[in-house]
Formats: structure tokens, C-alpha cells, sequence
């Protein structure tokens, strides 16, 4: 399973932004109020003793010049905090990582045959592998499995982790799709220990929110298409 982690200047950026914004919501809090013991008013009288005016007790008095400073700095800390996770969660989600290419060729006077040509990369980019299968079927498959994080995790850069599992065939006609032999090609070892595991336990988990499998399919039309794994899934698009 990869687990991309994203730190750079966007996150040092973020960091940043959410240590301030919770500054100013403590500074705030501890300025919206201020008190002080009022003095004891009295007079001393002949023998010494001192006599009170009035009992002395404690006052709280509101500084509304320093609490509505207060105010406006708590809300500039939560806009702040707002905009930290927003601006995060967006980066998340358009921070697409190629995770395999794909080129599907159909086989001249075989029906339902095609020539797929697979290349895998890692979550850094470097190719992996570079293989070519025979698959039955109409359109190639690309399946994986998908393990989500919460968005609040995504200050720490931390995104979806995935795996890709199975290459498989798949035929347009949905009779063929039920008695055709098909074509299955385990990658990666297939689905893990690891990845069972957390799809049983996710939803007692604060730090997972989903796990789940994933597929992309199209047809053998010859063209070059990227694989890209997101926050959500895969994705396939037309290499340029």
C-alpha cells in the first residue's frame, strides 16, 4: 500500500497559518475579560482602626475597546483556520499522482483478444515495470485498492493511500461478460493483509474514513492513456 505525504511550501505555509490562527483565538479568549480588585475605601479613625465605606468585594470590569479587539482577532483566528483546512483539503484533491500507463491494442482477426501494454510507477514517479499481457475482452480493467484519510489529516500532507491489484478484461456484451473465460492479472501481490484489515475496521477508526476498491476501464482504441490515482480513486486520461 502507498501512502503519498505531501511537506513542502504549501504545507510549511499552512503550518503557519494554523499556529497564528490559534495564537490569536487564545490571545483573544484571555483578552476578552480583565478584572482587578476595586480598592477599599475607607478612613482610619483616632484609635487606628480602619472603617470601611463599603464591603469590599470583588468586580469584573469589561474593557470593550480590548474585547471587541478580542472579538475581531477570534474571528480572524477562525477564518484563518477555516482557509488552512480549505486551501489543504483542495490541494488534496487535485493532486492527482500517475500511477500506471496504459495501451490497449486490439488483435487482428481475434475476436475479443487484445494486446495491453502496462507500465507501473511508484507514488515518486519512476517506472516500476513495463509488461504486456494478452486480454480477453472487449476493454481493459485497472483495479486497486483505496484507503482515505479524513480531511483534517491533510495538513500533514498526508493523502489517500492505494494499491493497484488486478488487471482484468471486460467485454461490452453483457452475455459474454457472464459466460466468457476472462482474463485476471494479479499485481502487486493483489489485495493484502493490511488492506483486508483496515476495510474491516475502518469505520471504528478516527484516522481512516473509507477503504474501498477502485476501477478504471475503456476500451482497446490503441491510445496511450495515464492512470492517476486521487483522493477519491482512480482516473484515466489521455496521454498527451
Amino acid at each position: 500500500m502507498n501512502t503519498p505525504i505531501t511537506f513542502g511550501g504549501p504545507q510549511v505555509l499552512l503550518l503557519l497559518l494554523a499556529i497564528i490562527g490559534v495564537g490569536l483565538f487564545v490571545w483573544s479568549f484571555m483578552g476578552l475579560r480583565s478584572g482587578h480588585r476595586e480598592r477599599e475605601k475607607g478612613y482610619w479613625d483616632e484609635e487606628g482602626k480602619f472603617h470601611h465605606y463599603r464591603h469590599p468585594h470583588h468586580r469584573r470590569h469589561y474593557k470593550w475597546g480590548r474585547g471587541l479587539s478580542g472579538v475581531l482577532l477570534l474571528a480572524l483566528a477562525i477564518s484563518l483556520l477555516w482557509l488552512t483546512f480549505l486551501v489543504q483539503a483542495y490541494l488534496g484533491l487535485t493532486s492527482d499522482i500517475q500511477v500506471a500507463q496504459v495501451r490497449a491494442t486490439e488483435i487482428t482477426g481475434v475476436s475479443h483478444m487484445m494486446s495491453v501494454e502496462l507500465i507501473l510507477y511508484d507514488q515518486n514517479g519512476h517506472q516500476t515495470s513495463d509488461k504486456t499481457y494478452l486480454v480477453q475482452g472487449d476493454e481493459w480493467m485497472l483495479q486497486g485498492d483505496i484507503v482515505k484519510f479524513p480531511t483534517w489529516l491533510n495538513i500533514l500532507g498526508l493523502h489517500t493511500g492505494y494499491k493497484l491489484t488486478r488487471l482484468e478484461g471486460r467485454f461490452d456484451d453483457p452475455n459474454l461478460e457472464r459466460t466468457s473465460q476472462h482474463t485476471v492479472i494479479e499485481l502487486n501481490g493483489g489485495d493484502d493483509n493490511f488492506f483486508k484489515t483496515v476495510q474491516q475496521q475502518a469505520w471504528l477508526s478516527p484516522t481512516i474514513e473509507a477503504a474501498y476498491g477502485n476501477a478504471v476501464f475503456l476500451g482497446a482504441d490503441s491510445r496511450v492513456y495515464n492512470v492517476y490515482v486521487s483522493q477519491t480513486g482512480l482516473l484515466a486520461k489521455p496521454a498527451r
